[in-house]
């Protein structure tokens, strides 16, 4: 996909949204996806006229992620952007595992900020890699639905995966073309987690067995949560 490509597949995502959404909180790690998701807002700001943030959570898991919260920061700097640093403590002894707990207190931190359409970066190989992950823990209709492209949120004006539909080596292009710096999380390459294990070694052989079958498992995603939606 284009640059050009990508930057219209957002505006029309935008337009789509239900109003009153102006002000975009876009959740910053500092990694390809999300540095890419803010680059391309920054670019469309003027045009959709939506006022734009920022906000990294630093949980303080991975040695040395105290610097990715400098890395966002110069990036908004660079982009006139207004930035904001959450700390967090996750919860290790979590039922769901270090993994949940994490994405549990990231959402916590970025929801709690309040009063924005938050803005994240899931392409569509996560979406894939989630509907994966369900489907082989038994989920049924709903939870097969994968990750919505708009959810309604309490306190905030909902949060919106402008990217769902894109493959990540799409952001990689759109990232090289523009020159843009990221940070690597070293613990996304650790498969003792499972959702690594999925993404590192599960999906690419499916894929190279089954040209496409990211794309297909992404589009089941869509349809269930199609059908769960119809059913309740």
């Amino acid at each position: 996909m284009r640059s050009t490509d990508l930057t219209a597949l957002v505006a029309r995502s935008w337009q789509q949204l239900p109003p009153p959404a102006r002000h975009v909180r876009v959740g910053l790690s500092g990694g390809l996806d999300s540095t890419v998701l803010l680059h391309l807002l920054a670019g469309l700001r003027d045009s959709l006229d939506l006022s734009l943030t920022a906000a990294h959570v630093r949980h303080g898991l991975v040695l040395g992620a105290e610097a990715w919260g400098d890395v966002c920061g110069r990036l908004c700097a660079a982009l006139s952007i207004p930035f904001t640093v959450c700390d967090v403590q996750v919860d290790r002894q979590h039922p769901g595992g270090l993994e949940a707990a994490a994405r549990e207190a990231r959402r916590g931190a970025l929801v709690g900020l309040g009063d924005a359409l938050l803005a994240l970066a899931h392409h569509r190989d996560d979406q894939a890699e989630t509907v994966l992950f369900r489907a082989i823990r038994g989920a049924g209709v709903r939870g097969a639905g994968g990750m919505p492209a708009f959810s309604p949120g309490a306190g905030m004006d909902g949060i919106w995966r402008p990217l769902l539909g894109v493959p990540r080596r799409d952001l990689l292009a759109y990232a090289r073309e523009h020159a843009l710096s990221w940070v690597e999380d070293p613990s996304n390459a650790d498969c003792s987690f499972s959702r690594n294990f999925l993404r590192n070694e599960v999906l690419p052989l499916v894929e190279e067995r089954f040209p496409g079958a990211a794309s297909g498992l992404a589009r089941m995603g869509r349809l269930c949560g199609e059908a769960s939606g119809l059913l309740e």
